[in-house]
């Protein structure tokens, strides 16, 4: 029997964007048995646009709670052995679900898989590829804790592995790094993959949560509020990854010192920096100073 794939999609004034997405669902080689979309109280068409779908889709409205809300209503209506993830505005390759689910058979140690995705933008309507996105070499909890490398519109989940770690955290500080926080609790318990192929298209565009990056202070502070969720769970993390906590939160400043500097901001650029030796002042943290400080390109 083949197994069920119940797709979950956000929608939060997507009027625009929500019909191609649907349509990237629908066209997919093996079927999804249930597309679920949540409407996360719209106050644009998105209600109109979706009836259009008719009984091709499932929709369940709510009043604005954030995605993180969206989600977790929706993967508790759903009725598949596996769930997969998508944003309103996103697109999925024709054999994103076949590739995925053929992994998934062959290893059934795998809880969690995602893909690379490319990150897109549209102008005249085409789409104009930026660059691809998603780390596959070594996805573990210990390289989640530098960063989040999955893209969530790529993810797809086993069931049993969703209701053993529970719903998704709906804080609103955590608005934008919900996804990020929930691969963390989830890489603790559970083996994750990647597919080195980009299976989905991540769009860029005015409004995005999280965007192209532009805005560093808030990328800074969502990546500083997840860890420090994940911390509260769990905080013997540091030690079990064997990562240094002061170190990596120094890195991050610097990281987003770095960023102001190439935008000639050397006023951020000293606050990153003091910042980050108040969280370390070990030599490497030093070293990593000076080298963003010269170099053109540093992570």
């Amino acid at each position: 029997m083949q197994a069920r794939i119940s797709v979950i999609i956000p929608c939060y004034n997507a009027a625009e964007f929500i019909s191609e997405t649907i349509e990237s669902v629908l066209c997919q080689t093996l079927p999804a048995a249930e597309i679920l979309v949540i409407d996360d109280g719209s106050t644009d068409r998105s209600l109109d646009v979706l009836s259009r779908f008719g009984s091709r889709i499932r929709v369940i409205s709510k009043v604005n709670g954030g995605p993180a809300s969206a989600r977790n209503i929706g993967i508790s209506a759903a009725s598949g052995d596996f769930i997969a993830l998508l944003d309103s505005d996103d697109l999925w390759v024709e054999e994103k679900l076949a590739r995925q689910m053929a992994v998934m058979e062959a290893c059934p140690e795998t809880a969690l898989l995602f893909s690379e995705a490319w990150m897109f933008r549209e102008e005249g309507g085409e789409r104009i590829s930026l660059q691809r996105i998603g780390y596959t070499g070594d996805p573990s909890l210990r390289q989640l804790l530098f960063g989040d490398f999955i893209p969530n519109s790529t993810v797809l989940l086993r069931r049993e592995c969703v209701e053993s770690i529970g719903p998704l955290n709906e804080k609103r500080e955590l608005i934008g790094v919900e996804d990020y926080e929930y691969w963390m609790r989830i890489a603790r318990r559970y083996r994750i993959r990647g597919i080195a192929e980009p299976l989905a298209w991540y769009r860029i565009r005015e409004g995005n949560l999280m965007g192209a990056g532009e805005d560093i202070d808030k990328g800074l502070r969502l990546a500083l509020a997840a860890l420090g969720e994940i911390e509260r769970r769990a905080p013997e993390i540091w030690e079990d990854c064997g990562v240094d906590r002061g170190r990596l939160h120094a890195r991050l400043h610097l990281r987003a010192g770095f960023a102001w500097r190439r935008r000639g901001e050397w006023r951020r650029w000293l606050e990153q920096n003091l910042a980050a030796l108040g969280c370390c002042a070990h030599p490497r943290v030093w070293r990593w100073m000076i080298a963003a400080a010269l170099l053109r390109r540093w992570s």
